[in-house]
């Protein structure tokens, strides 16, 4: 009779991640994450900044 855990990888594949990528790249996967956030903040910025400066130049609501 095999054991059970030999497929232990292939039921449960959040658990193998973990133990694979989480503890040798925890750091790494931890400052791709925070440039990842920071990336998406600096696009947001920069869609948003000129339409935002025009406004403030021209004043149409005075």
């Amino acid at each position: 009779r095999r054991p059970e855990t030999s497929f232990l990888w292939f039921t449960s594949p959040y658990k193998t991640l973990r133990f694979i990528l989480w503890r040798r790249h925890k750091w790494g996967l931890i400052l791709a994450f925070l440039i990842l956030i920071l990336l998406l903040f600096l696009g947001i910025f920069v869609y948003a900044f000129p339409n935002y400066a025009a406004m403030k130049l021209v004043k149409p609501f005075n």
